[in-house]
């Protein structure tokens, strides 16, 4: 994907995955700390929305790891703005090579970091503290994809599978669910947005492609799943 349509799809939007606000909020109630002293770790954070979101609610530490440098200067802007600048630090680094543990981890839309499902979420493990919360979300396969969904998003798994490899990586899962229609619809029509305000004629032929094929090929067919996880 050309790197200029992606930074311009993603800097208007607060999430960069289908994440509505009554959702945000759901999981943030969700991911509360259980008892003082946690710290959080978004790794793959890109502009950083919702760690600061669980920074701000909880008046907790945070560090949000994005190689993106755009992406990681917009998280800055936004933590200076809301005056979180001392709570929330961004690292402009791989995220693989992250190494200090925390409490509430979170990974959303970026197991890709790692490789593929089984090994982000290994990774995740080792990176959350007994007795913490992870918040791991990626897509999944809600229906039998055609070749051409196939070949855009490659081998997912169902939900249920999903759940089953954190269960491997030695998670229990505390929370289970799947961004609704709505949320996607909002996701891919404000990812568009930011491409159609460039106002080229490629940008223009660009978002015509996506939305082709989200409307015609993997709406309702890809899902994305968000698990609340807790090392066993």
């Amino acid at each position: 994907m050309n790197s200029v349509y992606r930074a311009a799809a993603a800097a208007g939007l607060s999430y960069n995955a289908p994440l509505g606000a009554q959702r945000a909020a759901d999981l943030t109630g969700r991911l509360a700390p259980d008892r003082p002293g946690w710290r959080a770790l978004d790794l793959g954070c890109g502009s950083g929305e919702l760690l600061m979101q669980l920074c701000a609610a909880y008046r907790i530490a945070g560090d949000g790891v994005e190689s993106d440098a755009a992406a990681g200067e917009r998280a800055r802007q936004r933590a200076a703005e809301r005056e979180l600048s001392a709570q929330v630090t961004f690292h402009s680094q791989d995220a693989a090579v992250w190494s200090k543990p925390a409490e509430l981890v979170v990974n959303i839309g970026a197991g890709h970091i790692w490789g593929d499902t089984g090994q982000a979420l290994t990774a995740l493990h080792r990176l959350t503290e007994p007795g913490g919360k992870a918040l791991f979300a990626d897509g999944f396969y809600r229906a039998a994809p055609d070749d051409n969904v196939r070949e855009m998003f490659g081998d997912l798994p169902d939900l249920a599978a999903l759940a089953r490899a954190a269960v491997d990586a030695g998670f229990r899962p505390l929370h289970i669910a799947e961004s609704t229609l709505a949320e996607w619809d909002d996701f891919e029509s404000d990812w568009r947005a930011g491409v159609e305000r460039l106002g080229t004629p490629d940008a223009r032929a660009f978002a015509d492609q996506r939305r082709d094929g989200y409307l015609g090929g993997y709406r309702g067919v890809v899902g994305f799943g968000w698990l609340i996880l807790t090392p066993a």
